[in-house]
């Protein structure tokens, strides 16, 4: 294992700055799944981060590009929630 500290470069940040301005969608629009992104565009999405890979690793030719959890919204549905 390196000692070398990982640092993002700037395509990365930009990446993580658009996953910021538009979390709230993502959260409603892709609950529990994994997104690739490319300067700010999702690129592929998916159940697993494996799936989400290689999905991503086809259409991204060979440029570097970001993989975000979406974490699920926090509603009744999301806790199993059921009427008795």
């Amino acid at each position: 294992m390196s000692d070398e500290e990982i640092t993002e470069d700037e395509a990365d940040l930009q990446n993580d700055r658009w996953l910021q301005d538009n979390f709230l969608d993502l959260m409603q629009n892709y609950p529990r799944e994994w997104i690739a992104v490319l300067n700010g565009i999702i690129i592929a999405r998916a159940g697993t981060k494996a799936g989400v890979q290689n999905i991503a690793d086809e259409v991204a030719n060979g440029e570097e590009y970001s993989i975000y959890f979406i974490p699920p919204t926090g509603t009744f549905t999301d806790v199993q929630y059921e009427r008795r």
